[in-house]
């Protein structure tokens, strides 16, 4: 079962404001209150969804605000709601409150292709899961929502003003660390916390730290009458005694390692781990945002990147990179930040191999130094004589009396040096080495005694100086922390969204982009120096080489060049790869771009809004009678359709047989061309036939292919020659073949050429 997330009042409200940071895009259009009443407004949530998403936020409010905050990556780690999903459901949210939808404008399954394939390349900018989620919120809009376009807009010039000032290595560095960024884990794992325990005398305060998992972390006991504290701190390191009445047992006063805690104690006293694993859980997260913060100092400005630093203090957030120097990945606290702590770390640590290599080396060095002794006595005859005594139990004393005085003074010499030993092993002061006398027995017997109740006193004595002043320190940290978890997630939100408006900008200078001009008063599309992002990406990739910019204009805009009327229906005709689909596959993006607003592939580009937006790609293989009746059918729901729309065809002749095909198309043409807010442009190769049967004026477009080059290459103009028909390119295409094959099809391929020519002279 999920785990419901408890949120403090602060941190209740830490979040709130970690979710309204300012977004300079479609959000800011949006009213800042909530107008779904319930989950089960958004479209794919049901009981099941719905219920999840409460255990884990608490509450159907707090759910709610996340959503309407568009917080992706905090909707995908509810158990059982994958990354999609939680897509499809904060997209589902938005739409319903913002009153527009994709479909609305998208309403054919090719041009939704084309938008989700420009997207993607985008998205492939992002550095965080967020923003790469964030963007499926940012399609086509309709005319209602020019402001918010416009908003966008402006939003994504500063993006890309900023990006282009940026070198490029604050360009790697910011993508390298916003890799590292995500949304903050709220959820803290409890980890067991060794040698502590907490002990109160009051039921209310057990309550309150069960309530709070504290007993996960380490054990929790509430005294009954009549029992004693001491019982339970046995064996502790570190003993946190809250009596809120001020009242405690006796016992207690008589161990050192306890605080005591009066009705002012808070979770923070008992319990600072639980603040610092949120920054231990986070650790790389909040790192690498102080180090992003650090470069913000550097990058240009402008109104957005304004808003932007604005939701960043820096100089709290040098603090946390600070304060987290102090601290490892797993929230203990690292080495070299208090010398004092880690001599007492070190000195637990090596106490039982210290206490070992002591007992080992005391007993060599004993026996070596009397075998070696030239008393009366043999030395073997002594070790002997103390072996035995040792065995028989005889009285030290008595024992010491009996050897000559140089063996006794060996004996104790080597004691002293081993106890000396001990003390720089553990790195004991001077003050500190009285700790280990008594721990060896003073009493003579081979191998020496060493006393286990003084080691243990030892130990316990070093593991509590030891955990007290860590308690102290990691208190000391999580204090300050505390404060600060506020201006950290805040900052991490900030620079989620950061991600999106990067990779947007990065986006528009890897492309050449530009903003587009939007206008109601303009019934068409006309772009200069458009280039296909499809190809441009190729090109970026080192597929090939240059992709050569076009020109083009259907409908009633600025740019009206020679042999264009403003008409708002065209024939694009041209040369078999002559970049006919290329063409208005080119103003399918940028037109989805640009209503999205997004900058666009083109050095100019005048649109209107439109409300409905159509692409058909070609059909492949043949087309029987059931897909042609379903082809006519989207041809005239696009027909009667009143509203303002971009229609774009790719040879639609595939759909049925040669001698009808004409005819078919000749009928679309006359009704799109009646209706002044509707343009389209079809890429055919029977613009001839179809003027032959149309009483309607038609423009022709054409992409010409001007001849072969030194490697029998075609050389064609890419930008459409307006009101002319295209020449048709199969005798280059056969003569091309001609040249390259060898006899027999060498005569095959020349046969053709001559008959074609004869045609085409006639």
């Amino acid at each position: 079962m999920a785990r419901t997330i408890y949120l403090s009042e602060s941190e209740s409200q830490d979040f709130k404001e970690s979710v309204n940071h300012r977004r300079g895009n479609s959000q800011n259009s949006r009213d800042d209150a909530l107008t779904l009443e319930s989950l089960s407004e958004i479209p794919g949530v049901g009981e099941k969804v719905k219920q999840a998403l409460i255990d884990h936020f608490g509450s159907e409010a707090l759910a709610l605000k996340v959503i309407h905050d568009s917080r992706v990556d905090l909707v995908a780690s509810v158990p059982g709601i994958g990354s999609r999903q939680a897509v499809n459901l904060v997209k589902g949210a938005f739409e319903k409150e913002f009153g527009a939808s994709s479909n609305m404008l998208l309403r054919s399954q090719d041009i939704r292709k084309i938008y989700e394939s420009s997207l993607d390349i985008i998205r492939g900018y992002a550095n965080t899961t967020y923003a790469k989620d964030k963007l499926f919120l940012y399609f086509p809009l309709p005319p209602e929502k020019i402001d918010v376009i416009l908003e966008r807009q402006k939003y994504f010039a500063d993006a890309a003003q900023m990006t282009r000032g940026l070198s490029n290595d604050q360009r790697e560095n910011l993508r390298s660390l916003l890799s590292q960024v995500r949304g903050l884990y709220r959820r803290v794992k409890p980890r067991r916390l060794e040698g502590r325990v907490i002990i109160t005398n009051d039921d209310k305060v057990f309550d309150t730290l069960i309530k709070e998992g504290v007993d996960r972390w380490c054990p929790v006991y509430v005294l009954s009458e009549g029992e004693s504290g001491a019982d339970y701190a046995q064996g502790y390191d570190l003993v946190l005694y809250i009596s809120p009445l001020g009242i405690y047992d006796e016992s207690i006063d008589m161990l050192d390692n306890v605080e005591i805690l009066g009705k002012d104690w808070s979770l923070e006293d008992v319990l600072p781990e639980k603040t610092v694993s949120f920054y231990a859980r986070n650790y790389r997260v909040i790192d690498a945002s102080c180090q992003i913060v650090e470069a913000f100092n550097e990058i240009p400005t402008n109104d957005s990147v304004s808003t932007f630093t604005s939701g960043l203090d820096f100089d709290r957030l040098t603090k946390v990179g600070e304060i987290l120097k102090n601290l490892d990945e797993n929230g203990d606290l690292a080495q070299g930040i208090d010398a004092e702590l880690d001599r007492y770390r070190n000195a637990v640590k090596v106490f039982p191999t210290a206490i070992a290599e002591t007992e080992a080396w005391l007993n060599e060095e004993i026996t070596t130094r009397i075998s070696k002794s030239k008393v009366t006595l043999g030395g073997q005859q002594i070790i002997s004589i103390l072996q035995s005594a040792d065995m028989e139990g005889a009285d030290g004393s008595a024992l010491r009396n009996m050897l000559p005085a140089e063996i006794v003074e060996t004996f104790t010499t080597t004691l002293q040096e081993a106890e000396d030993k001990l003390v720089q092993m553990l790195s004991l002061t001077a003050r500190e080495a009285d700790w280990v006398t008594g721990i060896i027995s003073e009493e003579i017997s081979l191998p020496a005694k060493m006393i286990t109740t003084q080691i243990n006193d030892l130990e316990d004595k070093l593991r509590r100086i030891f955990a007290d002043k860590q308690f102290r320190l990691i208190k000391k940290f999580a204090n300050e922390l505390d404060e600060l978890k506020g201006v950290v997630t805040k900052a991490v939100a900030t620079l989620l969204e950061f991600d999106l408006f990067l990779a947007v900008g990065l986006f528009s200078i890897d492309y050449a982009l530009h903003t587009p001009e939007i206008s109601h008063e303009y019934t068409g599309v006309g772009v200069q120096g458009a280039i296909n992002l499809f190809l441009k990406e190729s090109q970026l990739r080192g597929r090939h080489g240059d992709v050569e910019p076009i020109d083009y204009a259907i409908g009633k805009t600025p740019f009206q060049p020679e042999g264009t009327n403003g008409e708002n229906c065209a024939i694009l005709s041209g040369a078999n790869s002559g970049g006919k689909t290329t063409t208005i596959q080119t103003l399918a993006q940028i037109v989805t771009l640009a209503q999205s607003g997004f900058p666009v592939p083109a050095t100019k580009a005048y649109l209107p809004v439109f409300e409905e937006l159509y692409f058909f790609y070609k059909s492949r293989g043949m087309v029987n009678a059931g897909a042609f009746e379903t082809t006519l059918k989207q041809f005239a729901d696009i027909v009667v359709s009143d509203k303002a729309k971009l229609a774009l065809f790719d040879e639609v002749e595939a759909i049925t047989e040669p001698g009808s095909a004409a005819n078919v198309i000749a009928g679309l043409i006359e009704i799109l061309q009646s209706d002044p807010k509707t343009s389209t442009v079809i890429c055919s190769h029977l613009a001839r036939e179809i003027d032959a049967v149309t009483d309607a004026p038609i423009r022709v477009d054409g992409i010409e292919a001007k001849g072969l080059d030194e490697n029998l290459e075609l050389i064609v103009d890419r930008t459409p020659k307006f009101g002319i028909l295209a020449r048709s390119t199969p005798e280059l295409i056969v003569e091309r073949l001609a040249k390259l094959a060898k006899s027999p099809k060498k005569e095959v391929y020349t046969k053709i050429l001559e008959n074609l020519t004869r045609v085409r002279t006639k």
